[in-house]
């Protein structure tokens, strides 16, 4: 699985949303100010969210975009979904189509660990919300939040 660049802003904003839930709708501009993400692709990514029911925008000079629902209630697989489709791809599904042949179908022994791994993937993205991230101390880019050991396997 690749996080994109979507991904990664869509989740950012959604934090960002997360964290205003209940008060006043945040701007666009201002969410691309807060977050460091280029105004056209805020926009895209909102539309996007807004789409899947995740965002509600809000017009007016007071105006601007909040949370649909609460941040306990948005995980980051409907994110993900919101903006890519699909939290993992299931590679032998490119085959399906016909347009490629896939030589072991039928009787394919990775295929089981390609649905295993987006298995584990699509749960522990369903298992993360917007709130548990919010209850998250910052921390050094790339540290393992808490949250994380709670969910490792053996603990």
């Amino acid at each position: 699985m690749r996080i994109t660049s979507s991904i990664e802003y869509a989740t950012r904003l959604m934090v960002t949303l997360a964290a205003e839930h209940g008060g006043a709708p945040v701007p666009a501009e201002r969410l691309a100010e807060t977050d460091n993400v280029p105004a056209d692709y805020v926009s895209q990514i909102l539309v996007k969210l807004r789409r899947a029911g995740l965002v509600t925008s809000h017009r007016g000079s007071a105006g601007g975009y909040a949370l649909s629902k609460p941040p306990d209630e948005i995980t980051i697989a409907q994110v993900v979904r919101a903006v890519d489709g699909a939290v993992f791809e299931d590679v032998c599904e490119r085959f399906d189509a016909g347009s490629k042949d896939c030589r072991h179908q039928g009787q394919c022994s990775i295929s089981p660990v390609w649905t295993k791994l987006g298995d584990l993937v699509t749960g522990y993205f369903e298992s993360v919300t917007l709130a548990a991230i919010l209850k998250e101390k910052g921390g050094a880019c790339g540290a393992a939040p808490d949250w994380l050991a709670k969910l490792a396997p053996g603990k």
